[in-house]
Parts: structure tokens; C-alpha cells; sequence
């Protein structure tokens, strides 16, 4: 309990978010809530500080609704918008820049240097009849959202946050048009200077702009690009290039009813397949992973019948999959690889799943036909649907596929690959169809409860992988999906049983098979 002479735990709150949006450090706040504890808590305190492994551990004594308002303030402290000499700033950690507001536009350098970049609004309307933006703009700045009021009519605004830099612009009204066009001309349009070191380049789609540096690498895309009016329909836009390192922003709004709103988004990555590997339905994005500097993304419908890594795509093998890696150096990201299997078959869905931990990429291909168990068996494509799972490892920048997982027993349809994690040296893999009746682990396989599912662990010694476990859950029923979803840390595995029917609550409670679908989960 709270002594009466300490204030009430929610003033406390509000307290370290004010605290917090004035720029106090995390450990600063650590310090407002010891001192705000009783005396007769703060003695009952450990002589060594708890020490937090992840940042959805909960400290001890805090509620976790308390410590998720911590966190949430501590993140809008950490974006927002900082008033200076000349203007405003805001700083970005996850981007890894700063931004500076001059009452014009923004400039944005990254921490690393080598290059700046922004953006300043010079006029809107309609055809030739452009009204310039000019003078000094009612600035107003709350926590994580800056805007610039130009007129009655624009508004421009920006919102800073673990995305990115949200850039947009609110039309109240709608600009006086030009006498002279034609009424059936209802393009809005919006001429946006570029700022700093880099180049504008116009997407494909018009629906974004990539801005290069002077090696022709892209170093951030300005995109999302979406727009609605007052009843959320959405407008038809794009970008367009203006010359003189300018871009045109045009809405098509005719039919439109104001105010409406422009809402791009500026962020250091947009990934996309080498344009080579570009299809359609490729569904590149299915699945994603990231360690460090690292990205791994899965393509499991992409169509390529070439094999191994880095190969030149064609369009032969509907549905085999993929899996790209990018790294990023400073704050450039680039493509370091394209991933097949060494053998490929049209609809294996390659990519389905994928997973990363350092310079180890697993990918899963859950219906993938090979029959061969174990590790590195050689691809008989005679059990359909049986699945498996592949394993790549970086030395250098140069990845190479190292092991070819498959299970220790197999069955035409078990979905082996639906999902994957790694750890160190550890892989997990779960089989969702799997139909094992056996419990626990290691035990003997029967194939007499249908789609119960089943994990299987590998570890690494060297450059050698072995199965270590084959792992059922404690009670096993037809159709539970065990291994629907899998992770790992270290030691510890987890595994999702989506369609387990326990009806119990809580943590080691009695199976009872009477909560259809409630699903469960096993550590």
C-alpha cells in the first residue's frame, strides 16, 4: 500500500509522462517511481538493482498495464518534437536521424552523416493556377505531431514516430480553380521542392519516391501514399517528377467532399525483390525476419525454377518460393542475396516461413514432396505436402544452403516447414499436420491422430546439423495443430497448438477436451 503522505499511483503516472515528454531519461524516471515508493516498500528492495532481459519484462512491483504507460511514455518522450534557436527538431532512434523544422520545410541527417534530406511545400491548386506558399506558418508543436497552418485552405503536418517520419496535409477547402480549365479537370496539385544531398526518383507505380545518393543507391523512400476525403473514400493519386529536383504530388478529386487528407510516410527502407524477381502474386513479404542489420523476407509464391543462391530468375516453377536478405550498411539498405532450394518443384512454397539469429537463415517450405528424413537425404519427390525446411549461412557477405531439413519420420502431408525459428545453433520446425499419437518427447511415432502436429529441434556442432527432439505436447488429440507456430531463445522453445480444446485456465492446469478451437501453447 501507498503511505498517505505519497501521492496516488495515477498522479505518479502522470507525473513521469510529463516527466518523460520533457526529455528526462529512462533512468531519470527509474528514480521518480523508487522515490515515490513507501518507506516500507523501497526497504523491502533487493541491495542489486533487477536487471530487465526484454522489454516486455515487467519490473517487479509494477502492474504490466503500469509499465506498458511507461514504456509508451518513455517512446513519445524519446520523438518528440523539440523546440531550438531556429525552429523545431525531432530525433528519430529507430531511423537513426534528426530532423530539423525551420518554419519552411525539414531537413533530415542521419547519425552516421553522409548525406541530408527534406522537403518544402511551394505552392498547390489547380492547372496553372498555382497560390505559392510563402511567409511564416502558425506553428504548432505537441509531443509527437508538428504542423505548419500555411492558410485557411493547407495545412501541413507531420507525425514522428517508430516508422518513420509521417509527412501529410490537410485541404479544408477547396482552392479556387483557374477559370480557364476545363470543368471535367478536377486535378489537384501540389509542387514539392526536394532539400539536401539526395535525388528524387518517382516509383514505378507513382505511388512513392525513392531518394538516391550520388552512387545511385536509394538511402529512404518517401511512400504510402494515401488520400481520402471527408466520408473516407479514397482518392486516386501519385507522384510525378517536376524537374529541377522538384516532385508533383496530383489527387484526382471531383467527386471529393472536404476537408481531405494527404498522408505519405518517410522511412529509410522500402524492400522489394530485384527487379528480376519482380511477378505477380509473387506475395514477396508472406513472412519476414530481421537480426541486426539483417532482413530476411519470404516470397512463397514466386515462380523461379533455378536453384541455390544469387541464380537468375525465370518464371518456369509456379508457387516454388523464395527468400531475399538485405543488409544495411550506415543507413543504406541493399539486396545481399536471393535464396532457392536446391532443388526446386513447382508449389513448394518456398519462403512460407522464415527465420534469422545472426549469419543463419532458416527457410520453410511446407509443401515441399521430398521423402528422404533426417538431415541431407537425397529429394525423392514421392510424399506430397510432407514439407521441409532449409538452412543458409552467411561467411562474409557470401551465403551457401547448409542442411536440409526434414523430419524423422515422414508423411505426405504433415506441413513440416509451416513454421521455423532459429536460436545460436538451434532450429526449430513445426510440422502442423503432423499425425503422431505419441506424448512428450522422443517418443515413438504412430500415425493414428490426424493433424495432431508435431516440433522437431536441430542443433549444430560446426558446420553439421542433427535432430536433438521430436516434440509432442503432453496430451495429444486429433487435429490440435501443435507447431502451427514456433520459437525459440536460447534454451527455451515454445510451441502454438491453435486447435487444442483444453477448457482450463492458467499455467499446468488438467486437459479436458471441452473448449473446442481454444488452442494452447507449450513451453
Amino acid at each position: 500500500m501507498f503511505s498517505s503522505q505519497k501521492p496516488p499511483f495515477m498522479t505518479m503516472m502522470r507525473q513521469i509522462h510529463r516527466l518523460l515528454l520533457s526529455g528526462l531519461t529512462l533512468l531519470s524516471v527509474a528514480l521518480v517511481l523508487l522515490l515515490a515508493l513507501p518507506q516500507e516498500s523501497t526497504a523491502a528492495l533487493p541491495g542489486k538493482s533487477e536487471q530487465l532481459t526484454s522489454p516486455d519484462q515487467v519490473p517487479q512491483g509494477l502492474a504490466k498495464s503500469d509499465w506498458s504507460s511507461i514504456r509508451a511514455a518513455y517512446e513519445a518522450g524519446r520523438h518528440a518534437f523539440q523546440p531550438t534557436a531556429s525552429g523545431w527538431q525531432a530525433r528519430n532512434p529507430g531511423q537513426q536521424w534528426t530532423t530539423q523544422f525551420d518554419q519552411r520545410g525539414f531537413l533530415a541527417q542521419p547519425k552516421a552523416g553522409g548525406w541530408t534530406w527534406g522537403l518544402e511545400l511551394q505552392s498547390y491548386g489547380f492547372g496553372e493556377k498555382q497560390t505559392a506558399v510563402g511567409g511564416t506558418p502558425a506553428v504548432k508543436a505537441e509531443g509527437q505531431r508538428l504542423s505548419y497552418q500555411w492558410d485557411a485552405t493547407v495545412q501541413e503536418w507531420f507525425v514522428n514516430d517508430q516508422r518513420g517520419l509521417e509527412h501529410g496535409f490537410t485541404i479544408s477547402q477547396r482552392p479556387q480553380a483557374d477559370p480557364t480549365l476545363k470543368s471535367s479537370d478536377s486535378t489537384l496539385n501540389f509542387i514539392i521542392a526536394t532539400r539536401g544531398s539526395l535525388s528524387p526518383q518517382v516509383a514505378a507505380d507513382a505511388q512513392g519516391v525513392s531518394f538516391q545518393d550520388n552512387s545511385g543507391a536509394t538511402v529512404l523512400n518517401y511512400a504510402g501514399l494515401k488520400v481520402w476525403d471527408a466520408d473516407g473514400k479514397t482518392l486516386a493519386s501519385r507522384f510525378e517528377a517536376a524537374g529541377e529536383g522538384r516532385v508533383r504530388l496530383r489527387v484526382e478529386e471531383g467527386s471529393a467532399r472536404y476537408p481531405i487528407t494527404i498522408d505519405p510516410i518517410a522511412q529509410q527502407a522500402y524492400l522489394k525483390a530485384s527487379n528480376n524477381g519482380v511477378a505477380t502474386d509473387d506475395q514477396f513479404g508472406y513472412s519476414v525476419a530481421v537480426s541486426g542489420d539483417t532482413v530476411v523476407v519470404g516470397a512463397n509464391n514466386e515462380d523461379s525454377s533455378t536453384t541455390g543462391v544469387n541464380s537468375t530468375p525465370n518464371d518456369l516453377a509456379p508457387n516454388s518460393g523464395a527468400a531475399y536478405v538485405f543488409v544495411r550498411i550506415g543507413t543504406t539498405w541493399s539486396q545481399q542475396a536471393y535464396l532457392k532450394a536446391h532443388q526446386v518443384t513447382e508449389a513448394d512454397t518456398f519462403g512460407w516461413s522464415v527465420a534469422i539469429s545472426g549469419d543463419t537463415v532458416v527457410v520453410g517450405a511446407y509443401n515441399e514432396d521430398g521423402s528422404a528424413t533426417g538431415v541431407d537425404g537425397a529429394v525423392t519427390e514421392t510424399s506430397s505436402g510432407s514439407g521441409a525446411a532449409y538452412v543458409f549461412a552467411r561467411s562474409g557477405t557470401t551465403w551457401s544452403q547448409q542442411a536440409y531439413l526434414k523430419a524423422s519420420q515422414v508423411d505426405a502431408s504433415d506441413q513440416y516447414g509451416y513454421s521455423v525459428a532459429v536460436s545460436g545453433d538451434t532450429v526449430v520446425v513445426g510440422a502442423v499436420l503432423e499425425d503422431g499419437s505419441t506424448t512428450g518427447v522422443n517418443g515413438a511415432v504412430t500415425e493414428t491422430a490426424n493433424n495432431a502436429g508435431a516440433a522437431y529441434v536441430y542443433v549444430r556442432s560446426g558446420t553439421t546439423w542433427s535432430q536433438q527432439a521430436y516434440l509432442k505436447a503432453h496430451q495429444v488429440t486429433a487435429n490440435d495443430t501443435f507447431g502451427i507456430a514456433v520459437a525459440i531463445s536460447g534454451d527455451t522453445v515454445v510451441v502454438g497448438s491453435r486447435d487444442e480444446d483444453g477448457s482450463t485456465t492458467g499455467v499446468d492446469g488438467a486437459v479436458t477436451e471441452t473448449s473446442s478451437g481454444s488452442g494452447a501453447a507449450y513451453v
